[in-house]
């Protein structure tokens, strides 16, 4: 075998064999992402036992198909892994060979003991020459056809010309490691195949061009890779938006370029596609920059994945020029105070939790929305006599760092009642609505607060931006990073946390302005 195997997988100088469980029948596989057989150290071993460590995931996968089709009510669908009989028999054939080798490094009486000719290889040479029936053919070989039916290589049905053909090309494979297992007990390691049905499968697979370890990775299996090493802990998990725009701008660039793989983008890919969005004018500099640069990104992502074999040269883009972005007044992302104050005021009237409180608190903390409208009661507490709300990381809640923090209760939100309000909320989440909570937000707020006005900045701009220029009236700058939920890229920002820093910041929230007085 010449070129690199689908579902191969070479790190540090081990080879293994890989397949990723599609989703939908991992809950049959105890809830892995991937199944991998480990193929040892010996790049001409490992290639010989691929196929068969192949064919026992397909198996295994399949089993999971049935059981989820069985489940779901679903119809049977086509072979997942379509492979000619040939190809099929060359496999099986293989599969004997390394057993055969694994039995001899393990128990010397096996060589001692030459096959039955009558049980062991006159059958399937009456299979092969076609002097069998269906039935007998079924006994004989039927489990091996059921195992590569399971491994998605055929939906060959019995009775017809397909299962029959497939049949008799097992029994050779059968036949040919037979012949193999005598010359071996004789010493003779040599064998080859000779009947012209193997004989030829082995031409075809020799004769396949040489693969390059990388040819085939797309940008998808890039960000699914950064998601499997994200979920054992080897890199920062990704948050659900960066994933999103991700895939976003690898679907633009991908629809562009018309291919999928990333070892094949050029320079002049990239200046096209850039000068592509620029002169179509539907999307802003700004937007055009974050693309490329994501693009970027995940290429230097799938070099490192493959441990520098996918751009040994140096990354393709390294040379392109980005569009200048301008940036615009921060004031136009910024609720001024008429406008602010305006709101705070209007949801003083209104009935719904989430509308009454969550524009307080963002307007006095600066978080985000989405890590608001997913408090707990447990979030609020009390430290030294300052109150703090704490922003967590797990159990499906998210910040943009990926990191949790404990920001002091403004003295504004103090006194408007949102510390009695908590007291008085049962045990459990704060707000109603879940996840599409600030959707209904965004839609009060055009609807309710500022009918007709589309100047306005979302709350989660509006408010963030005032609330952090307030914060120069008087906090560190590590504190003000610290309570936006900012990264500073110092290693202190993984430090703190304690009770006498979070008093300490809380002391120093004391000094920034109430947004309403």
């Amino acid at each position: 075998m010449a070129g690199k195997p689908q579902h191969w997988k070479e790190r540090n100088g081990r080879y293994s064999a890989r397949i990723v469980i599609p989703s939908s029948l991992r809950p049959y596989l105890d809830n892995r992402a991937e199944l991998e057989i480990q193929l040892g150290g010996d790049r001409r071993t490992a290639l010989r036992n691929h196929a068969a460590a192949v064919a026992s995931m397909q198996r295994q996968i399949g089993i999971a198909r049935l059981k989820h089709e069985a489940a779901t009510g679903q119809q049977p669908k086509p072979a997942a892994h379509p492979l000619t009989a040939q190809q099929i028999a060359l496999r099986d054939y293989q599969s004997q060979i390394s057993f055969d080798s694994e039995i001899r490094a393990h128990d010397p009486r096996y060589a001692q003991i030459d096959p039955d000719p009558a049980y062991d290889a006159h059958p399937f040479r009456d299979g092969f020459a076609g002097k069998l029936s269906d039935d007998e053919l079924e006994e004989l070989v039927g489990l091996r056809i059921e195992r590569t039916r399971l491994a998605g290589n055929t939906d060959a049905v019995k009775g017809t010309p397909e299962w029959r053909a497939l049949a008799q090309a097992l029994c050779i494979a059968s036949y040919e490691a037979v012949a193999r297992r005598y010359e071996r007990n004789d010493g003779d390691f040599n064998g080859e195949p000779s009947h012209p049905l193997l004989v030829e499968a082995v031409k075809q697979e020799e004769s396949q061009p040489l693969v390059s370890p990388v040819a085939g990775i797309t940008f998808e299996d890039v960000i699914k890779e950064q998601e499997r090493l994200a979920s054992i802990g080897l890199s920062r998990p990704k948050s659900e938006a960066t994933l999103e725009k991700y895939r976003n701008a690898k679907d633009d660039f991908e629809a562009f370029r018309k291919d999928k793989a990333v070892a094949t983008v050029t320079l002049a890919e990239g200046r096209a596609w850039r000068d592509h969005m620029l002169v179509d004018g539907k999307l802003s500099r700004k937007t055009v920059h974050d693309k490329i640069t994501i693009i970027r990104t995940l290429m230097g992502e799938a070099n490192k994945q493959s441990e520098n074999h996918m751009f040994p040269n140096g990354e393709p883009w390294a040379a392109l020029e980005l569009p200048v972005v301008q940036k615009g007044d921060s004031a136009e992302r910024t609720y001024s105070l008429k406008d602010a104050r305006h709101f705070l005021e209007f949801a003083r009237t209104a009935t719904r939790s989430s509308f009454r409180w969550i524009p307080w608190i963002v307007a006095h903390t600066g978080a985000r929305v989405n890590e608001i409208t997913v408090l707990e009661k447990r979030d609020i507490f009390e430290v030294e006599g300052f109150w703090f709300i704490h922003i967590r990381v797990g159990d499906g809640r998210k910040t943009k760092t990926n990191k949790a923090r404990k920001v002091p209760v403004h003295p504004g939100l103090i006194k408007e009642g949102f510390i009695e309000w908590v007291k008085a909320q049962l045990d459990g989440k704060l707000f109603p609505g879940g996840k599409n909570e600030d959707q209904r937000l965004r839609e009060w707020i055009h609807e309710k607060v500022f009918p007709k006005r589309t100047d306005l900045p979302p709350p989660n701009h509006g408010f963030r931006h005032l609330f952090e220029d307030a914060l120069t009236g008087g906090v560190s700058e590590r504190a003000a990073l610290y309570i936006m939920g900012r990264s500073s890229g110092s290693s202190a920002d993984d430090y703190g946390g304690s009770d006498v820093k979070l008093v300490e910041i809380a002391k120093q929230m004391k000094l920034v302005r109430d947004i309403v007085t």
